[in-house]
């Protein structure tokens, strides 16, 4: 059996499942969220399943974000930790500063602008000690900046667990994100620096690299994460570091090599897959918008050539036989006629590239 089937299959608990209640810690890296922290804090005070500990990482973003996140948590009589970064690093760097302070058992990295369902904590530690699991992952709800739900990220999720090299291929396919706060994880597949402090776009890799490191990973259907979409977010802000995209796209190359097990056709078509929905489209995509929006014209035309001549007219009929219609018809419009296919793309919907 070909190794990717066997791992992206649902697979049921073993006789190895681990019982007992599991100690949880949160860290929130905190930068620029004066208007969101409240409604952060009241979600990670209101989980049914208690957060003995938060972790609140100050990433240095100029305003009062950190000092408000501090007065809340004292007026409610929460014990906390707060770590200080000597400047503005990153959300992966203090992810893994974050990390270092944890005593729990279980992981939750936490946006400070995003929200949760309070049945979040207990329904993902639930599902990592009925599937003897190391890591849990849940649905996505995605809201305005008002808190408003517009819609579900995410189709329905394979229900149970699956091994890491079949949630890898899960992250690949589009079926799963890798949005931080839809996850839970033991400390034991984590290590010291699990995020990568190198870029932008640090989430997929890191994501996956610890599903490899995973004997399972629990599937929870529910859209229990609720991810608030800004203006002014990762995705959608445009400059130097937008450019680290082609970077992870690089990485996430050898990432499926692993899991396509030496089939080299497997391989291609999961890398041909990923990098027109996750990389090339979101490149282009967000150079027009920026384009727009008068951004550096250097890293537009850093998105633009670097989509380009990373897409070949030799993708588009095994990306139409893999009914990947859309990519299909980037490929062929961003080679043949780039200009036109920026005209059709300023007459589209804007999307939103999450991971």
């Amino acid at each position: 059996m070909l190794n990717g089937d066997r791992s992206a299959r649902t697979i049921r608990p073993s006789g190895q499942v681990r019982t007992g209640r599991l100690s949880l810690s949160v860290v929130i890296p905190i930068h620029r969220s004066e208007r969101y922290i409240g409604e952060c804090l009241d979600a990670v005070l209101a989980q049914e399943h208690p957060v003995e500990q938060v972790v609140l990482v100050d990433d240095l973003g100029g305003d009062r974000s950190i000092d408000i996140a501090v007065d809340i948590l004292t007026a409610a009589g929460v014990d906390h930790t707060v770590v200080r970064q000597d400047r503005n690093r990153g959300a992966g760097c203090a992810r893994n500063a974050g990390v270092s302070a944890t005593t729990g058992q279980v992981i939750w990295f936490f946006d400070s602008d995003d929200l949760a369902d309070p049945a979040f904590t207990r329904v993902m530690v639930d599902a990592l000690t009925e599937h003897g699991a190391d890591v849990a992952a849940c649905r996505t709800a995605l809201v305005g900046p008002d808190g408003r739900a517009r819609g579900i990220l995410e189709d329905a999720a394979p229900r149970g667990a699956v091994t890491g090299p079949g949630f890898v291929e899960f992250l690949v396919t589009g079926t799963v994100k890798a949005l931080p706060g839809g996850h839970v994880f033991r400390r034991e597949v984590l290590g010291s620096a699990p995020w990568d402090e190198r870029r932008a776009y640090e989430d997929m890799v890191a994501t996956a690299r610890m599903a490899l490191r995973a004997d399972r990973v629990a599937m929870v259907d529910a859209p229990l994460y609720r991810y608030r979409q800004r203006a002014d977010s990762v995705s959608r802000t445009v400059n130097g570091h937008t450019l680290g995209l082609f970077e992870m796209g690089e990485e996430m190359s050898e990432v499926i090599g692993s899991i396509a097990d030496g089939q080299r056709r497997r391989g291609l078509r999961l890398r041909r897959r990923f990098s027109y929905r996750e990389v090339l489209i979101p490149a282009a995509h967000m150079a027009m918008r920026a384009r727009h929006d008068g951004a550096d014209e250097q890293v537009i035309d850093g998105l633009l050539v670097g989509a380009r001549e990373r897409s070949s007219l030799r993708d588009v009929v095994p990306l139409l036989v893999d009914r990947q219609f859309r990519s299909a018809v980037f490929a062929a419009g961003i080679v043949v006629t780039p200009k036109l296919y920026s005209r059709i793309l300023r007459r589209r919907p804007d999307r939103v590239h999450l991971g």
